[in-house]
């Protein structure tokens, strides 16, 4: 194998061990033609309480990884406008008061019966100290080789008001 065959393997390797390792569901590899993958049900892995509460708690989304730049766009579109539905402070990412920084990863996950949008978002004090995570998952249409085509603005919606929902709960 070369280098860079392995380089990659590591890569994928590492990937998948970070946004694996907070993760409380296993991923059932279904048999083909059974249907999207499940991922398990939509958690939280809470780390303790939020620090700081309330109209207090500002929140800064630093980085949204693994999707093409149009679901990226409408994703940080969505959560703002959930945002200001729950009147959670959402800030400019390098706002230095921000009280928690978000790092979050989209997955499209697919086969001949449907996409899953997976989402996992970890939450950090800015000095980087995770506090916080929020998973979870969306069906969707699309096909096998491109699922990225089945998720719609519906499957982004849906994710980021559970999104918005989990942090307003957890500042609440």
């Amino acid at each position: 194998m070369t280098k860079i065959g392995i380089d990659r393997r590591h890569s994928v390797a590492a990937v998948l061990a970070t946004f694996g390792a907070g993760a409380c569901s296993p991923v059932r590899v279904p048999r083909l033609g059974e249907g999207p993958p499940r991922v398990g049900p939509r958690s939280a892995f809470r780390l303790g309480p939020a620090p700081v509460k309330g109209p207090d708690a500002k929140f800064a989304f630093v980085a949204i990884a693994g999707a093409p730049a149009k679901h990226v766009i409408e994703f940080n579109r969505a959560l703002a406008d959930e945002a200001e539905a729950r009147n959670l402070t959402v800030v400019a990412e390098d706002d230095p008061s921000a009280t928690y920084l978000v790092k979050g990863y989209l997955s499209a996950i697919g086969d001949r019966g449907g996409t899953l949008l997976v989402f996992v978002w970890d939450v950090t004090d800015p000095s980087g100290k995770r506090l916080h995570r929020v998973t979870g998952q969306e069906p969707a249409g699309g096909s096998p080789n491109d699922p990225w085509s089945g998720i719609d603005s519906s499957a982004v919606q849906i994710a980021a008001q559970r999104t918005i929902d989990d942090l307003a709960a957890w500042v609440g």
